[in-house]
């Protein structure tokens, strides 16, 4: 793979970390209004990190690509040492605050399986074939998550600790099934949002509320225990179901349950990271350029 095609993928995985940053309001979230249920971060601090992560990504893509002749073992060496990389570089850069440990992961094993795909199949193919890509893409970020999970101690979350103490799945269930989460339901939601004519803020607003009321976000948990994910879970569902997010009716709605996370201190982080993982399959599969809509 030539540098340029994995500059290409890195900076559609940027993209996609800035969009998601950028999509206001997100219940219990950092966002353009508010800090969420979060009181050491905060918008400004997550466009540094996202700056300081551009060219970890393009990073990942480079050596996809060269997975494809090199040994494989090898290669997951090359893009866990990476993912230490980035992770040192975004702690330097927001003073120890973890604002995309969890998107250092899977976006960042998402744009291995690209650069590697793209370097096989010579690209992007065309629309009617799409559907087979995506079904291998993830597929090897399912392969890639076993692989880097398989020896790999630096992803000490809150996730993990949660399925230690409860058994819910999160970012390493997500991650060991291909992040079917954002494949099958962040990504259509956006797509369907997009077809619809929703701006690009609403359409994110629709595919987070999406992944809310389906994901078992162990960020949740481990903030509200059962009962905060059957809330969020339950709360996020009427939204959909009832509220016309073009409206500012239907975003006073979110609004509201954004206040009520911050009041339980709830925030949605794993879902935060699948909206940026669906966005970047987004921007990979169907825009080649978002308008930018005062980003």
């Amino acid at each position: 793979m030539n540098k340029q095609a994995a500059q290409v993928i890195g900076e559609k995985a940027y993209m996609a970390l800035r969009i998601e940053a950028w999509t206001t309001p997100k219940p219990g979230l950092v966002d353009r209004e508010n800090s969420g249920a979060h009181r050491d971060m905060d918008y400004p601090l997550f466009l540094a990190s996202c700056g300081a992560l551009r060219d970890y990504f393009s990073v990942c893509a480079r050596i996809g690509g060269e997975s494809v002749q090199d040994e494989e073992s090898g290669c997951f060496f090359r893009l866990r040492r990476a993912g230490l990389e980035g992770e040192k570089k975004m702690f330097t850069v927001t003073g120890g605050v973890n604002t995309h440990k969890g998107a250092v992961f899977s976006i960042g094993i998402l744009s291995f399986c690209m650069g590697q795909l793209s370097a096989e199949k010579g690209g992007i193919p065309a629309t009617k074939d799409r559907h087979v890509f995506l079904a291998e893409l993830r597929r090897r970020c399912a392969k890639t998550s076993a692989a880097l999970l398989t020896t790999d101690t630096a992803l000490h979350t809150h996730g993990k600790q949660v399925y230690e103490e409860t058994g819910t799945g999160g970012i390493r269930a997500e991650a060991l099934s291909g992040f079917a989460s954002a494949f099958l339901i962040g990504y259509p939601a956006l797509r369907a949002a997009r077809r619809e004519g929703y701006p690009l803020n609403e359409s994110m607003v629709k595919a987070l509320l999406s992944l809310m009321c389906s994901v078992q976000d162990s960020n949740i948990v481990y903030r509200g225990g059962a009962e905060g994910l059957r809330f969020v879970r339950r709360e996020a569902g009427y939204i959909l179901k009832t509220a016309d997010l073009r409206t500012e009716d239907g975003l006073t709605m979110v609004r509201n349950l954004d206040r009520e996370c911050i009041r339980q201190n709830l925030s949605p982080g794993g879902c935060a990271d699948l909206l940026a993982f669906s966005s970047m399959l987004y921007l990979l599969f169907d825009e080649e350029e978002i308008k930018r809509e005062g980003m």
